[in-house]
């Protein structure tokens, strides 16, 4: 409770919340070579905690911030609808022999 308190009371993250640290596993009993262990990856549990509170907050209220159009912020619609779409509308414009412009907001 100390670290979320601690984050909603500064607004910032820790320096090391997001450290990862890695480690080898045996895959066998008594490894004798590096090729017998595999590494694993530990991500900090606290960056978790954090990340799942905030997202079960975001989740109930997303969709009245984020437009329709911002497909990848949407639950139940995947990232490449937009790709998609933009794939479909220049097939038939080509089909269709009509100019087209595609304008890329990168901001």
């Amino acid at each position: 409770m100390r670290f979320m308190t601690e984050f909603h009371r500064n607004e910032k993250l820790a320096k090391d919340i997001n450290n990862t640290f890695i480690t080898l596993s045996p895959k066998i009993e008594s490894p004798q070579r590096i090729a017998n262990f595999k590494s694993i990856s530990m991500v900090g549990s606290m960056y978790k905690v954090l990340s799942n509170v905030l997202y079960n907050r975001l989740r109930k209220l997303i969709g009245s911030v984020i437009s329709y159009s911002q497909s990848s912020f949407i639950q139940g619609i995947q990232i490449l609808y937009g790709i998609l779409i933009e794939i479909k509308v220049l097939d038939d414009a080509q089909r269709l022999k009509k100019r087209v412009i595609i304008i890329i907001n990168q901001s």
